[in-house]
């Protein structure tokens, strides 16, 4: 049989992804009392993964400077995670149980009738008159179904209060109005099949025009 170990290589995900597998991986490390020395220390990945998450907001509308800050700072959040890949995998020694209790995907087959994966790069872009914007997200699949939903408001810790859950069968650029002009709307989009749901992607924000 076949050592088994956790997924190292993280570059290729999408803003998405990465930052779902991130908060996924840290929230269990945190967690975990096997792994309690972890290297690099936690605190240097929770710092990348804010500095990554500020970046990906920043770049959703657009422009070279913020797209390049967010494609160092996602490398620098994919390196750390590497070598704490690698610590993992040398304190589990290839125990399957211990490797899924880090929160790390699993290297292994892909199965059939998985569920899909989380849709990348969402966005949210000024739409074609005032009150109105433009939303989007790349695709992961064929014959996908695809939730997302709108919010308005936050709550007293700041997270988003959702509204209704619309579903559609594509991932090109739609328009929504009634938004009040001036204010903050938040975007939120998940994939489904007929075996599942991926995870939300990670809310995105943008002013209204």
């Amino acid at each position: 049989m076949k050592y088994q170990r956790v997924k190292a290589g993280f570059i290729r995900y999408s803003d998405a992804e990465l930052l779902v597998a991130a908060g996924r991986i840290l929230q269990a490390m945190k967690n975990s009392s096997v792994f309690t020395d972890p290297q690099p220390p936690l605190a240097d990945i929770e710092a990348a993964f804010e500095d990554y998450r500020q970046k990906v907001y920043a770049a959703g509308g657009g422009g070279l400077i913020y797209n390049t800050a967010r494609r160092e700072s996602k490398r620098r959040l994919a390196g750390l995670l590497q070598k704490l890949a690698l610590y993992v995998n040398i304190i589990a020694d290839g125990n399957l149980s211990t490797l899924h209790g880090s929160g790390f995907p699993v290297m292994g087959r892909r199965k059939r009738g998985q569920s899909p994966g989380t849709p990348g790069q969402p966005f949210l872009r000024d739409g074609r008159k005032s009150g109105e914007v433009a939303f989007g997200f790349k695709p992961v699949g064929r014959d996908m179904f695809y939730d997302y939903c709108f919010a308005t408001e936050v709550d007293k810790h700041g997270n988003p209060r959702w509204g209704e859950i619309h579903v559609t069968t594509r991932s090109w650029t739609d328009y929504t109005d009634g938004f009040e002009p001036g204010s903050w709307v938040y975007f939120r989009v998940r994939a489904r099949n007929k075996h599942g749901e991926s995870h939300w992607t990670q809310p995105i924000r943008r002013r209204v025009l």
